[in-house]
Order: structure tokens, then C-alpha cells, then sequence
């Protein structure tokens, strides 16, 4: 039975960490992140206690405090008290109107939830590999820095499955807030890392780790998705890394050359209402989902080949 502390004072100190929730303030001000919505704060408690239980999760995170309407923690009651029993733990767990979430937070979209957590040390190349399964995929972001991007490329991976994610070349936070939301929680079920050095990386994937290298990319280079499986390197490989481009300015020639294919989603032809010399082109989280279902479609292909 988990114990709730009641709060009926939006100025009570003890939960002014929640005022706002400016992501700024709380990474560094208090090396913290915040998770809002009821559905998204129970998929963080199911991590919290699955990494516990021997899950694997790169990298941990940890609960500390929240503050939610009573409806909201009677029906996370189960969920909270498996975290709380598996991490040993017992964070404050605030009980407060919906109103005074309202104009603590200053906004209505958290459903009556938020939730603190810790950031964790971030994982670097080689312990998000050691995280992965021996035949995980794994999406490469270079550059993708807007929010809704990071999170909906969480959300593809942690619901195509047996995927991490690699952020490389200055991508986005995946414990900024909106990211959090926008993947749906995935970011606490999806192996993730950072990369500070993104040609070094790329080449260790390759030649250290086994995987073949796609780039994700409409260049003049590019094979049609769907003729993924004619490439000797995705053949041979049991995983790949998907590399994806900037929002805008997409995946550069530098980086295309070190792949081992580069592959575009076949679109139509500019004319009529859409504008000579105007390419069509994909929302790079788009993109995600259906060139990972696409390796896995052409890794399919060759296994079936070779019976």
C-alpha cells in the first residue's frame, strides 16, 4: 500500500520542482526530467520495475517524486508499488486536486499526472551495443533536433521492436518533455545512447559490432526500398543501423559514403499542383518506420532465398 502526502497549496515548497516544468530548469538545476499523462507515467513505473527485475535498460532511470490527482494514483496504485518494491525505494508520492496541477504546471495536457525522474548517466556506443540483443536493429539520428521527431522515432522503434537508438550529430534530448510525450513513454523501453563522435561510431558499427550501415536518403545514389535485399551487406548482416538525416538539409554526401547502401522510399514526380523541381520528401520519424520495416522485410527476403 503505497502512502500518499495530500497538497492543497500550489506555493507548498515541497513540490516546487514540478512548478512549470521548464526542461531547462529541470536538467540543470536539478539533473532531472519530467513525465506527464497517466498512460505515459505508468509505462515508466513498468520499466523502473522490469530494469529491476533484470530487464535490460540502457540507460536506468529512476523515480523521484509524484504528483497526481487521487483518481490518477488509486489506478497506478499496482503500477507504483512494484517500482517502488522492486527499486527498494520510496520517493514522495504527492496527492493534489486537478487544479492545482493546473496552475502549478501551467498547462492541462498532464491528464492529472507528473512525474519526476533522474537523469541517468548517459550510455556511450559501446554499452548501448552491450545492451542491445545480438540481432537488435538500431536507428542513427544525425542531427535530428526537433522534439516531436526524437520522440515519434522512439515510439517506432519501442513498437516495431528490437530496435536502439543511436543520437548522434546534436539530436534532440529524448527526456525532454515533449519528446517523453510524444513517444508515448517508449523512451523507457528502447535502448538509447549518444554519440559524440558520429564517423568514429558508424565505422565501429561496421567493422566492430557487424552491422550493415543504410543510409536513409532520396539521393541520386538510392535504391528503391523495396530492392533493399539485392545488397550484399544487408544480406550477409543479421542487424543493421538505419542512419537518418537532418530535418531539412537530410543526410549529407560525407556521411552517405560511409554507408554501405543508401535507400529512398519511391515518391511521386513533381508536376501538376506540386511545383517543377519541388521533391517530394518524407518526415525523417516517417521515414523511420518504414525503412525499418523495410530492412526487416529484405533481411526476410534473403533468408527466404537462401533455403
Amino acid at each position: 500500500m503505497i502512502e500518499t502526502i495530500a497538497v492543497s497549496d500550489s506555493g507548498d515548497p515541497r513540490i516546487q520542482s514540478f512548478r512549470g516544468v521548464r526542461d531547462a530548469d529541470l536538467r540543470g538545476r536539478d539533473g532531472l526530467f519530467c513525465v506527464e499523462s497517466p498512460r505515459v507515467l505508468r509505462r515508466f513505473l513498468h520499466a523502473i520495475a522490469a530494469a529491476c527485475a533484470g530487464a535490460v535498460q540502457a540507460p536506468r532511470v529512476e523515480l523521484h517524486s509524484v504528483l497526481a490527482t487521487p483518481e490518477v494514483l488509486d489506478d497506478l496504485a499496482p503500477q507504483l508499488d512494484a517500482a517502488m518494491h522492486a527499486a527498494a525505494m520510496a520517493p514522495p508520492i504527492y496527492s493534489a486536486p486537478a487544479s492545482l496541477l493546473c496552475d502549478l504546471a501551467g498547462y492541462r495536457m498532464h491528464q492529472g499526472a507528473l512525474a519526476l525522474g533522474r537523469r541517468p548517466v548517459t550510455a556511450g556506443l559501446d554499452a548501448l551495443v552491450a545492451a542491445l540483443s545480438p540481432t537488435d536493429d538500431l536507428l542513427v539520428t544525425l542531427g535530428v533536433v526537433h522534439t516531436d521527431n526524437v520522440g515519434a522515432a522512439f515510439r517506432n522503434a519501442g513498437s516495431l521492436g528490437d530496435c536502439g537508438i543511436l543520437l548522434a550529430g546534436g539530436s534532440s534530448d529524448p527526456l525532454h518533455r515533449k519528446a517523453i510525450r510524444v513517444s508515448s513513454g517508449r523512451v523507457f523501453s528502447v535502448s538509447w545512447g549518444v554519440s559524440e563522435n558520429w564517423e568514429r561510431d558508424l565505422a565501429a558499427l561496421r567493422e566492430r559490432h557487424g552491422f550493415a550501415l543504410i543510409a536513409a536518403e532520396d539521393a541520386p545514389e538510392s535504391i528503391p526500398l523495396a530492392r533493399l535485399h539485392e545488397c550484399d551487406a544487408v544480406r550477409r548482416s543479421v542487424r543493421a543501423a538505419i542512419v537518418l538525416g537532418a530535418e531539412g538539409s537530410g543526410l549529407s554526401g560525407a556521411a552517405r559514403a560511409l554507408c554501405d547502401v543508401v535507400c529512398a522510399v519511391p515518391m511521386r514526380e513533381p508536376g501538376g499542383l506540386v511545383e517543377a523541381g519541388d521533391r517530394p520528401s518524407l518526415n525523417v520519424a516517417v521515414a523511420s518506420a518504414l525503412v525499418l520495416h523495410g530492412v526487416r522485410n529484405a533481411r526476410a527476403h534473403a533468408r527466404t532465398a537462401r533455403l
